[in-house]
């Protein structure tokens, strides 16, 4: 059925090695550096703006699975891997880790992040979560009892520094005031999901919003307010079964959420199987509506075809640009184009819309997308 879509065009696109998973992007608190976490064992840094590469990072003897930049240093990060460990690097310094911090005797580390102002990493392995202090190296605590599943996912709130958000195949999102040593005390509050939770984003003004999306490929969205902590704001199911990303051979998943300043929307950036292509969907209280598609068909793209496999990462870039990598091995950047006017799509209904052009929020919590720009209060 025909209906009015806006554009996403690949303007560019680089291999990152060959036969490479990417399994995360990141890009630093002033946009000078993009963080690349392969199965390679390796994190490559490359220049957001041409993406070429610029060093490469070795140390970890396994796969890479998260990355976490400071957020007021814009050379140092943190990794973790499969190998068991997280790893401190200064790009400035050498291409070794300056600090490694041996998480879980061997087990695999699954996600990371920095925060407390810049002086703590978290790290996740199995059902614990350890926290350590970035400047002695040393363990200041493990939640052990706040999960009772594995964790996938751990981050520091970017606005309230000391708050520690964790999600896990339990169901819950939990957040914890790592000012406690005492994990009862350290207890802020429960979100419980009613699925298994693969990842979550903070989203919104002072990103007072987080939208976690489950193994089975279902997004909800949660207000962070004090006064209203942990309550649904929308729920959108069935996106692996959705017509418009289901092939042959596999369903539609959630690659990332990201957040439109002035209508106040969340878009959710999905793939559709194993073939490589991307859509935008916008959530809106009826469900989620298509609202661009990705294509390598523009002027400048000609020689350029975009993925060939799953993508598992992607962020917003000052400026629109959006940036995604996956199983192919490609790092490929999309610019918003023209409106494709009425464009056939199928199952995605027959009314036309209004042309509508996007100001997503920087995936880097800090960078803006340009100060005249007016925000909402908050999501829906």
């Amino acid at each position: 059925m025909a209906m009015a879509l806006a554009s996403f065009q690949l303007a560019q696109q680089v291999p990152v090695g060959q036969d490479v998973y990417i399994f995360r992007l990141c890009c630093n608190c002033d946009n000078t550096l993009l963080a690349v976490a392969t199965s390679e064992n390796t994190v490559c840094i490359l220049d957001p703006a041409t993406l070429q590469p610029a060093c490469g990072l070795q140390g970890h003897t396994d796969m890479v699975e998260d990355l976490a930049f400071y957020q007021g240093s814009a050379p140092l990060l943190a990794s973790c891997s499969h190998d068991g460990s997280a790893r401190l690097w200064d790009v400035r310094a050498s291409p070794c880790a300056v600090r490694t911090f041996e998480v879980a005797n061997s087990r695999e580390v699954y996600s990371c992040s920095v925060g407390r102002g810049d002086t703590a990493l978290a790290c996740t392995a199995s059902e614990k979560v350890y926290l350590f202090d970035l400047a002695q190296g040393k363990r200041l605590c493990t939640y052990k009892e706040c999960h009772t599943d594995v964790v996938n996912h751990v981050r520091f709130h970017p606005v309230r520094s000391t708050i520690l958000f964790t999600g896990a195949e339990d169901n819950l999102i939990v957040a914890l005031d790592t000012n406690e040593a005492n994990e009862d005390q350290a207890l802020l509050g429960i979100i419980p999901t009613d699925e298994c939770v693969r990842s979550f984003t903070f989203v919104g003004p002072d990103r007072n919003t987080v939208c976690s999306a489950s193994t089975l490929e279902d997004v909800r969205i949660w207000d962070l307010s004090e006064e209203s902590f942990g309550s649904r704001r929308a729920e959108f199911v069935g996106l692996r079964d959705n017509p418009l990303l289901v092939t042959e051979e596999s369903g539609g998943y959630v690659i990332e959420a990201f957040y439109d300043q002035p209508s106040g929307q969340v878009f959710v950036l999905a793939g559709a199987g194993d073939a490589g292509k991307v859509l935008l969907f916008r959530t809106t209280p009826a469900g989620m509506e298509p609202a661009a598609v990705f294509t390598s068909h523009g002027e400048s793209s000609a020689q350029l075809q975009g993925h060939t496999g799953i993508i598992r990462s992607a962020i917003c870039m000052p400026g629109g640009t959006i940036l995604t990598a996956g199983e192919d091995s490609m790092l490929c950047a999309w610019r918003e184009g023209p409106s494709l006017g009425t464009t056939d799509v199928a199952g995605a209904g027959s009314a036309a819309v209004a042309e509508f052009r996007f100001e997503l929020e920087p995936t880097s919590y800090g960078a803006q997308r340009g100060s005249d720009v007016a925000a909402r209060p908050t999501p829906y």
